[in-house]
């Protein structure tokens, strides 16, 4: 049978029992009292069984939440109600101290059952935090309060106060006034109703569907019945199918019920009609791993097979997964075909291993592309060395090539191959350096012009470097300063007896002490010449901002 068939069937079985328990309450007015005690046993028996019957079907249909523990909590008192009022009206009515206490008793699911249901209505609008804990105890802390201000009446009368003699009253008589604890007690029940009542339609209010005229119209149903029995049935006393506690107890059952169906609850309902929809086989079985429920092609397995699924997954063939999890009453079991799972896992592996080989490939043309960058990047810087200094190798191989070691001329000619050679090693360590790795402040300049002039004494020129050593010219810059430098002393070697060399804050200086003065020869970089007591100075600028003369 379906779900929601069963579910309707349940509800009219409830409504019909409910009905015969109200006819069975009118026949207990009749004068034969075994009859009457057999309809008022059958009257009892039917709520009861009724309320531990709806008390029971919470543990299935709902998730194991706090407000399950409390819907269930209510029902408990909704039946201690019933209890309590069946030994106060038909088993301690003789025995005075019983009676009194009953009456005290009596107030206990009084004052239990709406603050409970007032918890029910706050819960179910705050969810499950953790951190709501504290408003559970603002409900239940005054209400337990009150319960034992109710119990323990006899030691302060704050809510019964005795005319007479404590052990002579049994409250039955009117030998009672009320004192302002039962004012407190009833004020209770009737704000805490009221305040869950209120909590409920302003939850329901924001859900869709029909939930909130169905609680409307069972509070209307309760109110009514409720006034029906103050305002008429109690003052004529006429025959009355339901007495006040019955209508609260099934009153608030019903808007609690209402809330169940309609979903404001953590549910554990609906299961085999979520499992019927889906299209793997699927075995449901209770706790004890019994089967309650199989699709149609739903897998065949021993207790082995569904306790080790129950804690991870269980291959029963190669291609097929079983999987298991737990539910609040039993467990279900389910199987997968991973066979197209497989087959694309074993071609992406195959894909995934040719990716690998092609990232190799690429991986090792990449490392060749940049050993052959690297490659033709030392080409071409060897290649611009070479062409820079190849003028001054032919000059040398011109000179060379014109005497021979015997010729008088040959140890000055020899010296002059000296001073270009010294010029061509200087120029080719500068070609090589990089801006970037050269630091700021260098002696690479300084060094050039000290060996140049150090090879000036192979010719008889007495030469030297002196001062400052360090500058933070540019690159570019120091190179063009020393090819400067080296053209405009083989313009002056034929005249040079004397000379220093120095660097200024914006390139180089030369004092030269000759026997003549050639004329300037075409440079990089403008040169200044000035004279001064037979000694000719040269500056070597191409930066504004000073140069010694």
């Amino acid at each position: 049978m379906p779900k929601h068939h069963k579910k309707g069937t349940n509800t009219k079985i409830f409504i019909t029992l409910l009905v015969v328990a109200g006819v069975l309450n009118l026949l207990t007015r009749v004068e034969n009292t075994l009859f009457s005690s057999i309809m008022f046993t059958a009257n009892f028996a039917i709520y009861v069984g009724l309320l531990l019957f709806w008390m029971q079907s919470l543990t299935t249909r709902l998730l194991p939440t706090r407000v399950r523990f409390y819907i269930r909590c209510t029902a408990f008192f909704m039946v201690f109600l019933l209890l309590c009022r069946v030994f106060r009206y038909r088993v301690v009515t003789n025995d005075i101290f019983l009676y009194r206490y009953m009456i005290y008793v009596y107030w206990i699911p009084q004052v239990m059952i709406p603050a409970l249901f007032l918890m029910t209505s706050v819960r179910i609008g705050v969810g499950e935090a953790e951190g709501k804990k504290p408003i559970d105890a603002l409900i239940l802390v005054p209400a337990v309060c009150l319960c034992l201000l109710a119990l323990t009446n006899d030691y302060h009368f704050l809510a019964y106060v005795p005319t007479g003699e404590l052990e002579l009253s049994n409250f039955k008589q009117g030998d009672y006034t009320y004192s302002i604890g039962f004012f407190l007690l009833n004020g209770w029940m009737i704000l805490t109703a009221l305040a869950g009542i209120i909590v409920l339609i302003r939850v329901t209010r924001k859900h869709p569907g029909r939930i909130l005229p169905w609680i409307l119209l069972i509070l209307g149903v309760w109110i009514t019945l409720e006034m029906i029995l103050f305002f008429v049935i109690s003052p004529y006393d006429l025959p009355r199918m339901y007495n006040s506690p019955e209508l609260r107890v099934f009153g608030m059952l019903g808007i609690q019920e209402v809330c169940i169906r309609s979903r404001l609850i953590p549910h554990n309902d609906r299961h085999i009609e979520f499992f019927e929809k889906i299209t793997l086989p699927v075995l449901l079985t209770d706790r004890e791993l019994k089967p309650v429920y199989h699709s149609e092609i739903s897998p065949e397995l021993s207790e082995e097979e569904m306790i080790r699924a129950l804690s991870e997954p269980v291959y029963l063939d190669e291609d097929t997964r079983l999987s298991g999890m737990k539910m609040p009453e039993g467990c279900a079991f389910w199987t997968e075909d991973e066979t197209e799972l497989h087959k694309e896992s074993r071609r992406l592996a195959s894909v995934i291993e040719l990716l690998s080989e092609e990232n190799e490939l690429i991986a090792m043309e990449q490392s060749l592309k940049e050993q052959k960058a690297h490659l033709d990047a030392e080409a071409k810087v060897y290649a611009g060395i070479a062409s820079a200094i190849y003028p001054k190798q032919k000059k040398i191989e011109s000179i060379l090539s014109g005497i021979s070691p015997e010729d008088p001329g040959f140890p000055k000619a020899l010296a002059m191959c000296c001073v270009l050679n010294a010029w061509s090693k200087r120029k080719s360590n500068l070609l090589l350096l990089r801006e970037e790795t050269l630091p700021k402040s260098n002696r690479e300049l300084f060094l050039a012009l000290q060996e140049s002039a150090r090879f000036l004494g192979c010719l008889g020129v007495e030469a030297a470097a002196v001062g400052e050593e360090y500058t933070d010219f540019p690159l570019p810059y120091i190179r063009d300063l020393y090819d400067t430098f080296e053209t405009l002393l083989e313009a002056w070697i034929p005249y040079m007896k004397r000379m220093t060399v120095s660097l200024t804050a914006t390139g180089v200086r030369l004092a030269v002490e000759a026997d003549g003065t050639p004329a300037l020869p075409e440079t990089l970089l403008p040169v200044k010449m000035t004279e001064s007591d037979e000694i000719t100075f040269l500056t070597i600028s191409g930066l504004t901002g000073g140069g010694g003369e």
